[in-house]
């Protein structure tokens, strides 16, 4: 088993602020790319823990980890917070010269994502994850896509990027279809069901053609070159 010594403390809490709740294989993945044993991280978190820099909680039998400031009342939103995460590794990892955006900094602009990229193109790809019983909310992701469409042109001016629009949604995937159908929405506003997003090889998540365009409900990759 390889080991990485270079991967310090403070790697890890930067990783934390970016993170929403995350299990530890979150963190293996971010640093190695890989799913699977990893020494240094299996040392580290419980010792941050201990140290009062990270929190944990058990939920659904395994332990998952935080940072302090978002722990607060933020243990109902665990199944959110992973699926944040997530997203955020995966995407991450399949290009990572890029500049993350977190939630925070869209404060102010009518619509707060979970976090965004910035790729060097000029594109800022903004995600959203939404859970099951968010999705299914009458008119709730309708409503949100309508905020998104006034107010994307401050974002793109505020961050000099070309928006794209991703929900990830924690439903099958005819449901997303089928909303698709009903609404039509126009814009940069992609969409997939979690369970197709997560069965993606790890490092493909930009190429790989499952992301629904809303405006014509065809797939698509999330980058053509």
């Amino acid at each position: 088993m390889s080991r990485h010594p270079l991967i310090k403390q403070k790697d890890f809490l930067s990783a934390a602020q970016v993170f929403h709740w995350a299990t530890r294989e979150h963190f293996v993945m971010w640093f190695t790319g890989k799913v699977g044993r990893h020494r240094r991280t299996e040392v580290i978190l419980p010792r941050l823990v201990r140290n009062g820099k990270l929190r944990s909680l058990k939920y659904r039998n395994r332990l998952v980890y935080c940072a302090p400031r978002r722990s607060r009342g933020q243990q109902l939103f665990v199944e959110h917070g992973l699926g944040c995460t997530e997203g955020l590794v995966r995407i991450w990892r399949s290009q990572m010269n890029c500049l993350i955006i977190p939630e925070r900094y869209f404060k102010g602009f009518g619509n707060v994502p979970e976090w965004g990229i910035r790729y060097p193109s000029g594109k800022l790809l903004i995600f959203e994850f939404c859970t099951s019983g968010n999705f299914v909310k009458p008119g709730l992701i309708n409503n949100k896509i309508m905020r998104y469409k006034v107010n994307i042109p401050a974002i793109e001016g505020r961050f000099n990027g070309e928006v794209v629009v991703l929900f990830v949604a924690n439903i099958p995937r005819r449901l997303i279809q089928d909303f698709i159908e009903r609404f039509l929405p126009e814009g940069p506003f992609l969409f997939s069901d979690y369970l197709t997003f997560k069965s993606v090889p790890f490092g493909d998540q930009l190429v790989a053609s499952i992301y629904i365009w809303g405006q014509n409900g065809r797939e698509y990759p999330l980058k053509n070159d």
